[in-house]
């Protein structure tokens, strides 16, 4: 059993996993956390873990007030830069709206 939780502590915002059912889960975040947490349970597997190819992304996240974040990526190997943008944009991510997005870096990836 595995445990996603999010703890939202003012505008910071903790993501971590926990290796528990739901119901010890949210034991320990009653006892330990404060602010406010959700848990998010796993409920099955889509998808392989097999493949040949992938792009190494590395991505900086900027909103209109300057903030930024930055995030990496293993996207599939067909994936395009306009895919990404299009798919992220206005989506937020730690705390801050991807109004604007510049690719660092994107490697293809060859698996032996």
């Amino acid at each position: 059993m595995e445990l996603l939780v999010k703890n939202k502590l003012g505008t910071k915002v903790s993501t971590f996993r926990l290796p528990c059912d739901d119901i010890v889960g949210s034991a320990f975040c009653t006892a330990f956390l404060d602010g406010e947490y959700a848990g998010y349970q796993k409920v099955g597997v889509t998808g392989s873990d097999v493949a040949t190819s992938y792009n190494d992304v590395s991505l900086m996240v900027k909103n209109t007030a300057g903030l930024k974040t930055y995030l990496n990526l293993a996207v599939k190997s067909t994936v395009s830069e306009n895919e990404i943008y299009s798919a992220l944009s206005g989506l937020t991510f730690n705390g801050v709206v991807a109004n604007e997005m510049a690719i660092i870096k994107m490697r293809a990836v060859t698996l032996a």
